[in-house]
């Protein structure tokens, strides 16, 4: 069975902590040889967490063993989730809600640009019984899961609802990437690969990149994480990762876990703005570059939300000679497992909730 390296550090949490595994660790590192040769940076790397369940990979996986785990402790009846249109952690929690066995997920949207992998997320959502349902607005996202909570709570009973985190909105979120990083070290320590002078990944609530660099500060790694923005600024910014990172040191300290950390500021957090577009979810040149580069020479696919634009930044950070003779791990957090089998019991576009429909007439944002 699956020990999580944070759990072998801190034997204590494993009765403080709720987990259940659901992923395929550790997930592989391997040098990307051809696209490190064509940047002039030999010592370019990749952490394949686009692989890290053979039923959905990505970083939603790790956030999910922990967080899905407390609603199973809790004896919570549903789950609620939220996110905009197609959002991934939305599927990921339908998808291994399933699997834990929870019969009753709803999900409430918000708008962003729609690209076929919004679609496709959606008819996978409603494939796996998710009740659906679209906010017109961040007032009415509010009174909607407040309808969806007190629909699923029983007074009688005591039964009551799941409200499923948003990535960085907890600091059990947050532990799946303090975890990661005791993994990579575990890698490091084998001679998989050597320590990273810096690591590039993608930031959209905060969470991933929070869990990152408080993992590796407890791991003992000097490893710098550049994260690479990818979600409006009032909601992704230093001082939010900061508050991130201190919240889940003081949780970990309830819990009995014997760490010393100084209090992290916004100006501990590195974070690279300039790549992230006109709106969320929006296409980049840059990222389209990087991505037609990094399938050009590596075979790996990435998209133009999240990694395409991570990619963008690291491409962009290595143009100088003094960055490119660094060791360099691209975090790879982007799904890569094959949905098609979720999309065979797909219900028809048309017979999604009528607020949906508009989306799957043809865009000319489609990618």
């Amino acid at each position: 069975m699956y020990q999580p390296p944070l759990f072998r550090a801190y034997p204590g949490l494993r009765e403080k902590v709720p987990f259940t595994s659901m992923g395929t660790y550790p997930t592989r590192v391997h040098p990307l040889k051809k696209l490190g040769q064509h940047l002039g940076c030999p010592g370019l790397w990749i952490k394949r967490d686009d692989e890290s369940s053979a039923i959905y990979g990505g970083n939603k996986v790790r956030m999910m063993e922990f967080v899905l785990a407390d609603a199973k402790r809790k004896n919570r009846s549903a789950l609620i989730c939220w996110g905009s249109l197609g959002s991934n952690q939305v599927m990921a929690s339908c998808i291994f809600g399933r699997e834990l066995g929870f019969d009753k997920i709803s999900a409430v949207f918000r708008q962003q640009p729609i690209h076929d992998y919004v679609r496709r997320n959606l008819l996978i959502d409603a494939a796996l019984g998710a009740r659906m349902d679209y906010a017109e607005s961040s007032a009415d996202l509010v009174l909607k899961l407040l309808f969806q909570y007190l629909k699923h709570t029983n007074p009688l009973t005591g039964k009551r609802p799941y409200l499923v985190p948003m990535v960085g909105s907890s600091a059990l979120s947050c532990l799946g990437y303090v975890n990661a990083a005791f993994e990579l070290k575990e890698q490091i320590d084998e001679g998989l690969l050597p320590a990273p002078d810096l690591i590039f990944i993608t930031v959209g609530t905060g969470g991933t990149m929070a869990g990152l660099q408080l993992g590796l500060h407890l791991a003992g790694l000097e490893s710098k994480v550049i994260g690479v923005r990818v979600l409006d600024r009032i909601f992704s910014n230093e001082r939010i990762i900061a508050w991130e990172i201190n919240r889940t040191v003081r949780f970990l300290k309830r819990c009995g876990c014997p760490i010393h950390c100084r209090r992290y500021r916004a100006e501990d957090i590195i974070l690279m703005h300039d790549f992230y577009g006109e709106e969320y979810a929006g296409s980049t040149v840059a990222g389209k570059v990087a991505i037609e580069i990094t399938q050009e020479h590596e075979g790996l696919p990435l998209d133009v939300t999240y990694t395409g634009k991570t990619m963008a930044a690291l491409m962009s950070f290595v143009a100088t000679n003094e960055n490119a003779g660094k060791t360099i791990l691209f975090w790879h957090t982007l799904n890569s497992v094959d949905l098609k089998p979720f999309l065979e019991n797909a219900p028809k576009p048309e017979s999604l909730p009528p607020k949906f429909h508009r989306y799957f007439l043809p865009s000319r944002d489609d990618q």
